[in-house]
């Protein structure tokens, strides 16, 4: 019976080729299954209040308007959005897009907003941000028209503690 030997110079070589083919496949590999979305820790419901309060050329307040708000925060199909799901004082509802970076967001699917002024309606330019800092949300919103040198800005402030 003939025993097969190795030379002493391959073993070497085949137990390093053995230890990178192991290391190899045991390493995680991007888009695995165990990866932790950082988008988990934002979900779920906040409870707060609102406030608005309308200016003429960022001066002059107005219609200052409080109330309840509850956001129900989901997941969307992009990696880095979440789905805003909002309902003011029990009743007004509306969805927003929110793309995150870190803890802040941008509200990034509604450009325009209406509002009433000294029984006027209004459409204005709406922008939105806003950040999650513990388990507390912070939404700030600015809808802005300019009209014959006349600036009638609405702005609002949302904030909710995550049940």
């Amino acid at each position: 019976m003939n025993s097969i030997s190795l030379r002493p110079s391959v073993r070497p070589l085949l137990f390093a080729l053995l230890t990178i083919l192991s290391l190899a496949t045991g390493c995680k590999t991007s888009g695995s299954a165990d990866e932790v979305d950082p988008r988990d820790q934002y979900i779920g419901t906040y409870d707060g209040g609102y406030q608005a309060s309308t200016f003429v050329n960022n001066s002059r307040e107005s219609n200052r308007e409080t109330g309840t708000v509850s956001v129900a925060i989901t997941k969307t199909q992009v990696a880095n959005q979440l789905y805003f799901n909002i309902t003011f004082n029990g009743a007004t509802k509306q969805t927003l897009t929110a793309e995150l970076n870190g803890n802040a967001f941008t509200i990034i699917d509604k450009q325009s907003e209406s509002f009433i002024y000294d029984g006027q309606s209004i459409n204005g330019t709406y922008k939105a941000s806003g950040q999650f800092t513990d388990n507390v949300l912070a939404l700030n919103t600015v809808v802005e028209n300019l009209d014959g040198g006349v600036t009638v800005t609405r702005r609002g402030a949302i904030t909710g503690t995550k049940k």
